[in-house]
């Protein structure tokens, strides 16, 4: 997901075709959906995510409708847009077990810890002469370094949150949560200093308050407080050498934040600005596809030219608006949302499936957070992990309310069977 692209792009090794894994993967699940639906006779899909994924689907296809969209583009934006929904439902649909989700953690934080001694040589061998922090990208890739660092701080929220419910060991967990942080020290992301507090302060917001719990929040803020101090300290020591100034004086200087949000900013005031001179653009956009450059010219859609102009290409947000609409980005956030809302009440319990809920808080936030900072729909690293790490939370709450339904059923019919008794 994250490796195959570093290997080819970056290093040669392999070919082309398996930089496509991750959406063969997803076709080959999404035509595997109805077989295993019919094998199990069963599916655990709440009917709010039934819902609206038809309702995400149909407008997706009403902005094609509307906006006469040829066939070739109709493919590139439907693999840009529901790429992700497969990967959502394989947690919802095939049979998992405790077992499994823990091995998929593991080959996750595998990866995750591999990417501080890449970063660390990215740093100091391969663009030692580099002035620029933007090629340590880790295996995501070059001039990734935004993505990675998202990443990252998604992989220390839930090493909290695990260290919270007791799942891993304060050595583990330092250990884990220096490997993690480092690197996003080293390729110097200014992202990471507004990002740091929702990784480290959000599960402790939702843990429940025991003396034991107090201290472990005390320790985590004290780390949280050091971590900013070593952030700091690191970039400054890196802006120094390259502009003579630090993070200070890069936000106090007039005119500098101004450039640095030029190419964040404009695209998004530009997308509602656009938006709300033509009512079919305003809710169903250009057409999903119809402003991004595909592999080849049949696949690129025919708004390239204007996309361009006003720099939607490089941020999510405003490329949806520009393509689904306003409509459609605001059915899109209801994913997250839920997920969220669902997280919060399953991080109350105990166990593993209680400490992922608690690490989903701060997910669902970056995620969300990081549409309007990179380019999260064409990033296979964060839409697939999400996704896929969404479907086990609404498994999850699927699973607690059916519980609770058997429960309560279970009540009445023993307080119906003493009243007949009693009679």
């Amino acid at each position: 997901m994250f490796v195959l692209d570093w290997l080819y792009l970056e290093h040669g090794i392999g070919i082309r075709q398996m930089t496509w894994f991750p959406e063969f993967i997803s076709i080959i699940v999404a035509v595997s959906i109805p077989f295993m639906t019919a094998i199990n006779k069963q599916t655990h899909i709440p009917i709010k995510y039934i819902l609206l994924i038809g309702i995400y689907l149909a407008h997706i296809i009403i902005g094609f409708l509307l906006n006469d969209v040829n066939g070739w583009v109709i493919l590139s934006g439907m693999r840009i847009y529901t790429k992700f929904i497969p990967i959502f439902l394989v947690m919802l649909i095939f049979t998992s077990v405790e077992e499994d989700v823990k091995k998929i953690i593991w080959l996750v934080f595998i990866l995750s810890m591999l990417q501080f001694p890449i970063v660390v040589w990215q740093r100091f061998v391969l663009f030692a002469t580099s002035i620029s922090g933007d090629p340590m990208g880790g295996t995501v890739g070059h001039s990734a370094s935004g993505v990675l660092s998202i990443y990252l701080l998604i992989i220390i929220s839930f090493l909290v949150s695990f260290y919270f419910k007791g799942i891993i060991s304060l050595p583990f967990f330092l250990l884990s949560l220096a490997a993690s942080f480092i690197p996003t020290t080293l390729n110097e992301t200014k992202i990471t200093f507004i990002l740091l507090p929702i990784a480290f302060i959000f599960p402790a917001m939702f843990i429940k308050a025991k003396r034991k719990t107090i201290l472990q929040v005390i320790l985590v803020l004290f780390i949280f407080a050091s971590s900013f101090i070593v952030l700091r300290g690191i970039y400054n020591h890196f802006q120094q050498k390259r502009w003579g100034y630090g993070i200070e004086t890069f936000v106090m200087t007039p005119g500098r934040l101004e450039g640095y949000s030029k190419m964040r900013i404009d695209p998004i005031k530009h997308s509602f600005s656009n938006a709300v001179k033509d009512i079919r653009f305003l809710f169903f956009g250009r057409g999903a596809g119809n402003v991004s450059e595909g592999f080849t010219k049949k696949l690129s859609g025919k708004y390239i030219k204007e996309g361009e102009f006003y720099m939607v290409g490089r941020v999510s947000f405003p490329k949806m608006i520009w393509e689904i609409g306003i409509l459609g980005t605001f059915i899109f956030f209801m994913f997250p949302f839920f997920i969220f809302i669902d997280a919060a009440r399953l991080c109350r319990k105990e166990g593993l499936s209680s400490a992922f809920s608690l690490g989903m808080l701060s997910f669902s936030v970056l995620f969300s957070l990081s549409m309007f900072y990179t380019f999260t729909m064409d990033s296979n690293l964060l839409i697939y992990l999400f996704f896929l790490s969404a479907g086990y939370i609404a498994k999850q709450h699927a699973f607690q309310e059916t519980t609770v339904k058997h429960h309560s059923n279970a009540l009445y019919d023993e307080s119906k069977l003493g009243t007949s008794c009693f009679h």
